[in-house]
């Protein structure tokens, strides 16, 4: 155990000389020109589908560029997901690599390593930190949960035939993420003592007010009750988004009540 731990410390502190998600997108592009590569597809489908030229996959192909010279932890897992819904894309001519994808995929993997290197470091403790040790002993707990869950349904989702129930899992794991990526950001705060950026930063409430007009459209139409389906995990999936819309509206409006106080 403490090998292991060493070396996630290690790939920790490599990860710390990231500065943003945008240095992970050359190492995403390599694994994703391999995985096109491995399916049959060609050189030109394979620059159309990353949305680069045909001399940056040969790179990527020959291992000169988007290689890593630091560990990544759950780099295939959730690379080879987004590979296979590309190959099917291109295949059916609806287009290749979207950079929301690619971004949302960077952030997916700094956060699950970020996390994983957190769950097993030892912070130094002081007064500050000795009454936040109850909590932030619960907090580590979790996110060493989330991230477990957030792998374990990237991987049924892998091993899933069913286009519905794949989306769905995948879902399920992409929420874990963002939930690890909260709790590291607490964890962070009581770190530095849990109160000294004790800050709201106002919005502009014209802003959170038109993005609570578009939050109220779109719970108008309850989509799981309007939307009939014969596949059951579709209709989970219209839920979804029913939930989310509700969320997203009751957070807005604490957002905006925080900004008038």
């Amino acid at each position: 155990m403490e090998v292991r731990g060493s070396l996630i410390l290690l790939a920790w502190n490599r990860m710390k000389e990231i500065k943003g998600e945008e240095r992970l997108l050359p190492i995403i592009r390599a694994h994703l020109a391999e995985a096109f590569a491995r399916e049959g597809l060609e050189g030109s489908e394979i620059a159309r589908a990353l949305n680069v030229t045909q001399p940056a996959v040969s790179q990527y192909l020959k291992g000169k560029r988007g290689k890593s010279s630091f560990e990544l932890n759950h780099l295939n897992t959730l690379v080879a997901p987004l590979a296979e819904k590309i190959v099917k894309r291109i295949r059916s001519g609806q287009g290749g690599l979207e950079t929301i994808e690619l971004l949302e995929t960077a952030r997916q993997l700094m956060v699950m390593n970020k996390a994983g290197a957190e769950v097993s470091s030892v912070s130094v403790q002081s007064p500050e930190l000795e009454r936040n040790l109850v909590a932030m002993r619960l907090l580590r707990e979790r996110l060493q949960l989330e991230l477990k869950a957030a792998e374990k349904y990237l991987e049924l989702s892998n091993r899933t035939a069913d286009e519905h129930t794949k989306l769905l899992l995948r879902l399920i794991a992409s929420d874990s993420i963002r939930h690890a990526d909260i709790v590291s950001q607490v964890i962070s705060w009581l770190e530095i003592g849990g109160g000294r950026e004790n800050r709201f930063e106002s919005l502009n409430q014209e802003l959170l007010e038109e993005m609570l007009s578009l939050e109220d459209s779109a719970s108008e139409v309850n989509l799981r009750k309007s939307i009939k389906t014969s596949h059951p995990v579709a209709t989970l999936l219209l839920e979804w988004i029913d939930t989310d819309e509700e969320k997203h509206e009751k957070i807005v409006k604490k957002i905006a009540r925080l900004g008038s106080e």
